[in-house]
């Protein structure tokens, strides 16, 4: 006989100090389980609205949200997807206007082109309202990256300046010339990646302190993302033969670190990394003259190609292309499912075993939702919470165990049709800057999901 929820709440609960669900503070961070060689994802197509000839999605957060591009009507509108479903951000004008990247509050960035006039325009969608971020100067301005804390990087061209145009951060509206280059991404802790030549190379690590921004100079043509935490960011190495090479950067004893990636011979292929999370998961695209388009994961120093990962059901699929992954490891790809490989569309590939995200909504003070897939259709699944990683048996689970010591059980929700299970929580402004880690459980069929680490902003 199943355990009851109430016997679950107090399993969890027993010779624990009492403490508010809603004081959570959760990430998506995943935990050390399957290889690469042992996971499978299942493939989930992003739909096109109605009257849509295309649609690319460029970025991803934490709780399977993706922003980019929808073209209707010959004009590219900026998106957000959440759920199975694609909203068009119909108040942000222009006639060709992409969203780039997207946190985990849903807030998007990206830059638009207007009736009339040929200079783009670098945006901030907050949810609710459109912010142009209009630089001091009032010129042409491209925003790429965005992080939690709402800071926003890209690069813009200052009045008579030069074609490579400048590298900029914003905070709170405050405009900081980077110099000469542009910026792609930004951590949490305000690191920002790029170059400082857009068409010669030249890998950027600008690094924050009391003063500004000081940039660093790396042997490498570009860098493409940062994980989150700072610690380690990716993109493309010196040209070979004309071609990119893929490549991690780490910081060792203060240094920043290269480690090239794959061995594939640089004189007929091209590979560049795309995103990393915090557990040093890479994802990226490979070309060749002799092989198809490939998508690629790289983790313990080995790469997969994704194509070769996907679960029984989705085997027609052949991924082209890995533009990001989250703390999770859901990843966001092009792919087919055309045995010519004609045409993609973009999708997510999601691991086929239970799996935590990261939590949705505004943060501390506010509601926020937890949620579960690939979730067993109908199964109550139970959320539960700790501060510190450890081991706790799963009650009527012999050899199942949570990877959370001392979990409190914060609610449980049953997955839908769509793999999917959602949760509720309340959380305080008082939980704003706290660490915890939350865990999924299927206790029906003694599954548990990956670990998540969370720091509500």
């Amino acid at each position: 006989m199943n355990a009851t929820p109430d016997h679950y709440r107090a399993r969890f609960q027993r010779n624990q100090p009492l403490m508010l669900v809603s004081a959570l503070a959760l990430s998506a961070a995943l935990a050390a389980d399957a290889s690469a060689g042992d996971r499978r994802y299942r493939v989930v197509p992003l739909p096109l609205p109605n009257g849509a000839t295309g649609l690319d999605g460029v970025g991803l957060n934490g709780s399977n949200e993706v922003t980019g591009g929808v073209l209707m009507n010959q004009q590219v509108r900026p998106f957000h997807y959440a759920d199975g479903e694609v909203t068009i951000l119909t108040e942000i004008e222009g006639i060709y206007t992409s969203g780039h990247a997207i946190n985990d509050k849903a807030h998007i960035t990206g830059w638009m082109y207007e009736w009339g006039v040929i200079w783009p325009q670098a945006f901030l969608w907050d949810g609710q309202t459109n912010h142009w971020l209009i630089d001091p100067h009032d010129s042409y301005t491209y925003a790429q990256g965005l992080n939690e804390r709402g800071q926003v990087v890209g690069f813009y061209y200052p009045p008579n300046g030069h074609a490579n145009g400048n590298a900029f951060v914003v905070t709170d509206g405050r405009y900081v010339d980077l110099g000469y280059g542009q910026a792609t991404d930004i951590s949490e802790n305000g690191i920002i990646v790029g170059q400082s030549n857009r068409y010669f190379g030249a890998t950027t690590v600008w690094e924050p302190g009391q003063s500004g921004w000081t940039p660093t100079y790396l042997d490498g043509l570009l860098a493409t993302a940062i994980n989150d935490s700072g610690t380690m960011f990716v993109g493309a190495g010196p040209l070979v033969s004309y071609f990119d090479t893929a490549v991690v950067w780490t910081k060792d004893n203060g240094q920043w670190v290269r480690t090239d990636i794959g061995n594939w011979d640089p004189s007929v292929s091209s590979a560049i990394s795309n995103d990393v999370n915090d557990h040093g998961q890479v994802v990226g695209n490979y070309e060749s003259f002799q092989e198809p388009k490939q998508g690629w994961i790289f983790e313990n120093g080995q790469v997969t190609w994704l194509s070769d990962l996907l679960a029984q059901d989705y085997s027609q699929w052949h991924v082209l292309r890995a533009k990001g992954i989250n703390e999770s490891g859901v990843i966001l790809a092009d792919a087919t499912d055309d045995p010519n490989m004609y045409g993609s569309q973009t999708v997510l590939l999601i691991p086929e075993t239970l799996t935590i995200l990261g939590p949705r909504g505004q943060g501390a003070g506010a509601t926020n939702e937890l949620i579960a897939v690939s979730a067993e259709p109908g199964s109550r699944i139970y959320f539960v919470v700790g501060f510190t990683t450890g081991s706790q048996a799963v009650p009527g689970c012999p050899g199942v165990n949570l990877g959370i010591a001392a979990p409190r059980l914060t609610g449980s929700a049953i997955a839908d049709a769509d793999q999917q299970a959602t949760l509720r929580v309340n959380v305080p402004g008082a939980a704003r800057g706290r660490t915890a880690y939350l865990q999924a459980v299927d206790p029906a069929h003694c599954e548990v999901s990956n670990v998540l680490r969370y720091t509500f902003r």
